[in-house]
């Protein structure tokens, strides 16, 4: 075959003709249009084909892929955006309201007989109740006046409430006693002042006021407290706010020419009788007025308080909304107590029944000693303010000793 035969016979070939030999002649076969890719593909595998080619040539921010991964990533960005503020919020809130480290300054006496304070160190905590056993708690509650007015002038801040609350879990009695403010103590270190004195002393020192209150009352009141929880003026008021107000049944007419007010002025209010629907700020001076009658009485308006708004709490179930609580007083509350033995406490609060929750007074206990321009003084009979808190907190009873017995060994027997 020439060379020009064969580079023709080539190209043919190349074009999709083809030859066979029939009885010795050479035929050119039919020539097939058909594209050569669906003689082996098919028509569906084209498609299937074509389809990848089309995606191969897709932009890669157009892939199925990156569009999921970029709106998952888009969903996670705006549940973080909802999510952080709040639980920031929330974290800021838990180390603001819990103190677990706080000072716990204990008395001791020195060797002329006159107590002092000493710091407790912090790698030695005394041993605390496991009070959803049976141990008894007893919490120290601090009604605390911070307010600008008083810290602009360089004052420290009081005590203005100072209540003993006793828990026994076992029997589910709870025990409430105030403690006037101008209960003449001894105040361990400093020596014999009102009572309201000890939280201004101890905010100036490292004892803290919270630290050297507890003290006090552990020394003079002859217990231990075992957690304090302080609260403000404002934190107050929020409280019964969140709490959408306060239903009190008002005993008397009060009527009040020298309630304190902004700027150390001061204002009138008046209460009537009867049953009254109270926002923070009407029930803080129902609980603080007391120059229309004594201490006492003030005292026994912040127990009313303090019992109503558990009823609503209870009603309210505040447990489940304690987030919420928490940030919304977290400038306005301190405690020691842990955060898990709080939620117990609220739990086994709500499981207390009304009757079983007993008010106590040192009211018989006291005199009253004033000498103007003297201060006005409390004197208390000791011997029987003991008494009082035996009363409320009863000795535990002691544990006889399991009685032994003997065994005598059998006798022996005697052959018959």
């Amino acid at each position: 075959m020439s060379q020009g035969r064969r580079a023709s016979s080539r190209l043919h070939h190349l074009r999709g003709h083809r030859t066979r030999a029939r009885g010795g002649r050479r035929q050119r076969a039919v020539r097939v249009r058909v594209p050569v890719r669906r003689l082996w593909r098919g028509p569906r595998r084209t498609r299937l084909a074509n389809r990848r080619v089309r995606i191969a040539r897709r932009p890669w921010w157009r892939s199925p892929r990156y569009v999921a991964s970029a709106v998952a990533v888009a969903l996670l960005a705006l549940g973080a955006a909802w999510l952080i503020p709040p639980l920031l919020a929330a974290r800021t809130a838990y180390e603001e309201v819990f103190v677990p480290d706080a000072p716990r300054p204990v008395v001791t006496v020195n060797p002329r007989g006159t107590p002092e304070v000493v710091m407790m160190p912090t790698e030695a905590p005394p041993p605390l109740p496991d009070w959803d056993r049976q141990e008894r708690i007893n919490l120290l509650l601090i009604g605390a006046d911070t307010n600008s007015d008083r810290l602009e002038a360089g004052e420290p801040a009081l005590s203005d409430t100072l209540i003993i609350v006793t828990i026994d879990p076992v029997s589910r009695q709870v025990g409430l006693l105030s403690i006037p403010r101008d209960l003449l103590v001894t105040i361990p270190g400093v020596g014999q002042d009102k009572i309201n004195a000890a939280y201004s002393i101890g905010s100036l020192s490292e004892l803290t006021g919270p630290g050297l209150a507890r003290a006090t009352v552990e020394y003079n009141f002859g217990i231990t407290i075992h957690y304090f929880a302080q609260v403000d003026f404002e934190g107050f008021q929020r409280i019964i706010d969140t709490l959408g107000g306060v239903i009190i049944d008002v005993p008397a007419p009060l009527k009040d020419d020298a309630y304190p007010g902004e700027g150390f002025s001061y204002t009138r209010i008046y209460f009537h009788t009867g049953l009254q629907h109270m926002d923070g700020k009407t029930a803080l001076r129902y609980a603080r007025t007391r120059h229309d009658d004594n201490d006492f009485a003030r005292a026994n308006r912040q127990q009313q308080i303090l019992l109503a708004l558990r009823e609503q709490a209870v009603a309210r179930n505040l447990i489940a909304n304690a987030r919420e609580l928490l940030v919304a007083l977290s400038d306005t509350v301190r405690t020691d107590i842990p955060p898990l033995d709080l939620l117990k406490l609220a739990k086994l609060g709500t499981e207390i029944q009304p009757q079983d929750i007993h008010t106590y007074s040192i009211l018989p206990a006291t005199s009253v000693e004033w000498n103007p321009p003297g201060p006005y003084l409390l004197i208390p009979d000791w011997e029987a303010v003991h008494e009082i808190m035996g009363q409320m907190i009863p000795p535990e009873p002691a544990v006889a000793p399991e009685p032994t017995v003997s065994v005598r060994p059998p006798a022996a027997i005697q052959p018959i």
